[in-house]
């Protein structure tokens, strides 16, 4: 790994770690994927997760290079369909080691609000579909 790929991917760490330091919200009652405003989940995707995920959701974004493993594909859709929103969300809020899986993916409870998280949802489903 170059020192310049390492160095980016420390501060990619470090910005998430220091994102998810605020303080943990409430959970909200439970929304469905399916209600979520997709122009919103979209700037949230945009804004957090594109650079592991990449712009289509498949793992392809800028830091995907030097993770290991590899972001999830959302284009999975044998994958997206056998979750539910639920577990999901549980990977967005707690991230992936307090899930079993990989602890790259930083927990953004701190960070979104409920609202937020289903609407990254909602469009994150959407990259199955197409």
């Amino acid at each position: 790994m170059t020192i310049a790929k390492t160095f980016f991917l420390a501060a990619l760490m470090v910005t998430a770690c220091l994102a998810t330091e605020k303080k943990a919200t409430k959970p909200a009652k439970a929304k469905k994927a399916e209600s979520a405003d997709l122009v919103k989940g979209k700037k949230v995707f945009e804004m957090y997760c594109v650079s592991c995920h990449g712009a289509k959701g498949v793992g392809d974004g800028v830091a995907a290079a030097a993770l290991n493993p590899k972001p999830r594909n959302f284009t999975d859709s044998a994958y997206m369909a056998a979750k539910t929103d639920e577990q999901l969300k549980k990977v967005i809020v707690e991230g992936g080691a307090a899930n079993g899986l990989s602890p790259m993916m930083a927990p953004w409870g701190g960070t979104l609000k409920p609202d937020e998280i289903t609407n990254v949802l909602g469009y994150v489903r959407q990259f199955a579909k197409k």
